[in-house]
């Protein structure tokens, strides 16, 4: 691939990764970055594993910048704090000393197929043999059932003894599902993981799934990937939501119909049904803002402090995890479904 494409420029004095690389894993994400999981995987892995970023894509031919507008600070009389937005690739070494790339940054708006088409330019340059694509999803699953991992990939083979539970759906598309089927279309080998998110918390930060999302890639890729504080942070946060639950009996009521139902569809499963019904946009909406609504009426029916309102499981508070915690921002969880 030339030094500088239309949009992939190598840093300088750079010409490649500096060791064989066997995988590139995207934590691109998309419109909805659902439970916070793919900012959770990012930090663990960029904070805890050797690293450095040998070039990225130029961002202004793939955003639209107002329908993605970065935060910036006005203090007193100046502006300040504007972080331009990057999509980057990494060079990582994991803990056993095995080389492999990531590409993260926001999902591009714009450019979709010619991004593509670079991104294939890379992986066959770099003789890439695996291409792992993330993401994350709501699903109408209780928190306190096992949590699980859908797999894709562009070929069967690549995923033996995994089940779906899902049948034939249409979707929204997003760009990394797009870069996955296109470079199985080319014959590449691609394997797809989205880990899923109790529907009622997509908006919030849930450790759990990322957790279970670098077990999935480290069976995917054999790579040694750190995972010791994500299981910290998802302790943390089960305990924040379970104290939730149990001062509620409203939201007791809603984790045992959710129980009931995932009980239920694990039976038919068990039974050779293995269709799932996806609630749609709206009705995961609202879910989230009622439970919302529940956690900020019971914080401050049991706490009349209003400084600590509202105050629930917004985000992680594990003291001692190596991560970064990511900012909250709202997004809407159900947008992935029609």
């Amino acid at each position: 691939m030339d030094r500088q494409s239309n949009r992939f420029s190598w840093h300088p004095g750079i010409v490649g990764p500096d060791q064989e690389v066997s995988a590139l894993i995207t934590l691109v994400q998309s419109f909805s970055d659902t439970g916070l999981v793919q900012a959770r995987v990012r930090d663990a892995i960029l904070s805890q594993l050797p690293h450095h970023e040998l070039g990225e894509f130029d961002i202004d031919l793939l955003l639209d910048h107002r329908d993605s507008r970065q935060p910036i600070i006005f203090d007193t009389d100046h502006f300040e704090g504007y972080e331009r937005p990057r999509l980057v690739l990494h060079e990582v070494t994991d803990q056993l000393g095995q080389a492999f790339l990531v590409l993260e940054g926001p999902e591009p708006a714009l450019g979709w197929e010619s991004l593509v088409s670079s991104l294939t330019s890379l992986v066959d340059s770099m003789g890439i043999r695996l291409t792992v694509i993330t993401d994350s999803i709501p699903i109408p699953t209780p928190h306190t059932r096992p949590a699980i991992v859908t797999r894709w990939a562009s070929r069967p083979e690549l995923i033996l003894g995994s089940t779906s539970p899902f049948g034939r759906l249409q979707v929204p598309a997003s760009f990394p599902v797009v870069l996955g089927q296109r470079l199985g279309e080319t014959n590449h080998a691609v394997i797809g993981l989205a880990s899923h998110v109790p529907h009622y918390l997509a908006d919030l930060d849930y450790p759990e799934s990322a957790r279970d999302l670098v077990e999935a890639l480290r069976g995917a890729t054999g790579l040694a990937l750190p995972i010791n504080s994500l299981a910290v942070a998802a302790n943390t946060v089960r305990a924040e939501i379970d104290t939730q639950v149990n001062n509620s009996e409203e939201l007791k009521a809603m984790l045992h119909a959710l129980e009931e139902q995932y009980d239920s569809r694990v039976a038919q499963r068990e039974l050779g049904t293995t269709q799932v019904a996806v609630p749609d946009a709206e009705d995961i909406g609202a879910e989230v803002e009622d439970f919302l609504r529940s956690i900020d009426e019971d914080d401050g029916s049991s706490n009349d402090d209003p400084g600590t309102q509202g105050s629930g499981p917004r985000r992680s508070s594990d003291d001692t995890s190596d991560d970064d915690k990511p900012d909250y921002h709202p997004r809407r969880g159900g947008d992935l479904d029609n």
